[in-house]
C-alpha cells in the first residue's frame, strides 16, 4: 500500500495516463489543458490524496517566494568574489530569510531571454540587479515589461526606477578634501579601470567625474592610474606613480584592497605611512579593520545596500506598490591612522 505522504507528481501523471508537464500545468493553473483532461487529473489526485509540496502551492497561487541576486562576473580578471561584493551578498540573503522568502544568487550571463525566462517561468518574483551601468539593457527590458525589480546601482535616467547606491562621486570629492583640508596638494588617485569607466559602469563612471571635478575644483596636478582587480597590477600602478612623482604625498583609492599594495609600494621605497604619505581608500569597515596601519577610509556599507535593496523590493512585492524608492547614501570619512599633514 502506498503511503500517500510517498505520492509523487509522477505518480499521478502515470496513474492519470498523462504526462508529468500536463499534471504541473493544471497544478500551475494554467488555462491551457483541456476541461476533460483537467477534471481527469484532479480526480487521480483526489483518489491518491497527493498534496503538492509547498512550492508547487506558491506557483499555484502565482508567488514562489523566491528572489534572486543577479551578480553577473563580467569583468576579465575580476575574481569570482571579492570581501566587498561577499557583503552584499550576505546582506541580501539575511533580508530574504527574515522575510520568508527564497534567496538565489545568480553570476552566470543572462541573454534577454534568459532574464525574462525567469519571470515567465516563474523561478522568481522579482530581482535585485547588480554592476549597474549608465546605460543598462537589463534596466531598459524589465522597465518595458514592467517586472519587479531593485537596482543596487542606478542609472542615467532614473525615473519610476527603485535603486539604492552610494554617491560615488561625493565619496571621492570627501576623499581628496580631506587631504586638500590636511595640506595635502600633490595626490595620487587609482581608480576602477578605463575599461569599466568606458563600458558605462556607474561606479567608474561616477568616481571618475568625482575625481575630475575635484582637480578643477582645486587646480591639482592629475596623477593617476586606472587599473584592475589583480593585486599585482594595483602595485605595480601604486610603484610606478610614486617613481614618476616622487613628491607624492597621499594617495587616494577606490579599490577596497589596494591600500595594502600602495604601503608595499611606499615601502619598498624606504617610504612610511603616514609620515611618508597618507591614504584614504573607499572600502567596508570590515576590511578597514584588517588593514595595517588602520587606514582613513569612505565607508562602502555593502550589507546594509544589500540588505536594504531586498526590502525594497519584499516591498514592492507585498504591496504590490508602483511607487519607486530611491536612495542615493552620502558618503561617511572615518579618520584613523593613514592620514596626516604631509612633512
Amino acid at each position: 500500500m502506498t503511503n500517500l505522504n510517498d505520492v509523487t507528481i509522477v505518480d499521478v501523471a502515470k496513474a492519470a495516463g498523462v504526462s508529468v508537464s500536463t499534471v504541473s500545468r493544471i497544478l500551475n493553473g494554467k488555462l491551457d489543458v483541456a476541461k476533460a483532461t483537467r477534471e481527469h487529473v484532479q480526480n487521480i489526485i483526489s483518489q491518491l490524496g497527493y498534496t503538492p509540496h509547498a512550492q508547487a502551492q506558491r506557483l499555484r497561487a502565482g508567488s514562489t517566494r523566491n528572489i534572486a541576486l543577479l551578480f553577473p562576473i563580467e569583468f576579465p580578471g575580476r575574481p569570482a568574489y571579492n570581501a566587498l561584493e561577499m557583503d552584499f551578498i550576505i546582506g541580501a540573503a539575511a533580508a530574504a530569510g527574515e522575510q520568508k522568502f527564497f534567496f538565489n544568487f545568480l553570476t552566470s550571463p543572462v541573454t534577454k531571454e534568459s532574464l525574462l525566462g525567469l519571470y515567465r517561468s516563474a523561478q522568481v518574483d522579482g530581482l535585485v540587479l547588480m554592476n549597474i551601468h549608465t546605460h543598462d539593457w537589463r534596466v531598459e527590458l524589465l522597465r518595458q515589461q514592467q517586472y519587479p525589480f531593485v537596482m543596487i546601482g542606478h542609472c542615467d535616467e532614473n525615473t519610476g526606477l527603485s535603486f539604492i547606491d552610494l554617491d560615488f562621486e561625493a565619496a571621492v570629492t570627501t576623499a581628496f578634501d580631506h587631504l586638500v583640508e590636511l595640506g595635502h596638494h600633490e595626490i595620487g588617485f587609482l581608480s576602477l579601470s578605463a575599461e569599466m569607466r568606458k563600458s558605462g559602469f556607474g561606479p567608474a563612471v561616477r568616481s571618475w567625474s568625482g575625481y575630475q571635478q575635484t582637480l578643477e575644483k582645486y587646480g591639482l596636478p592629475a596623477y593617476f592610474r586606472e587599473v584592475g582587480f589583480a593585486s599585482q597590477e594595483m602595485f605595480e600602478a601604486a610603484l610606478s606613480l610614486i617613481d614618476e612623482n616622487p613628491q607624492l604625498t597621499a594617495f587616494v583609492t577606490t579599490h577596497e584592497l589596494a591600500s595594502l599594495s600602495i604601503i608595499q609600494a611606499m615601502q619598498m621605497r624606504g617610504r612610511s605611512i603616514p609620515d611618508d604619505c597618507s591614504i584614504i581608500a573607499l572600502m567596508t569597515e570590515r576590511i578597514a579593520d584588517l588593514s595595517m596601519p588602520p587606514v582613513t577610509y569612505v565607508d562602502f556599507p555593502t550589507y546594509s545596500m544589500g540588505y536594504q535593496a531586498i526590502t525594497m523590493l519584499v516591498r514592492a512585492l507585498e504591496n504590490d506598490s508602483s511607487e519607486s524608492e530611491q536612495v542615493l547614501i552620502p558618503p561617511k570619512l572615518v579618520i584613523r591612522s593613514s592620514t596626516s599633514n604631509p612633512h
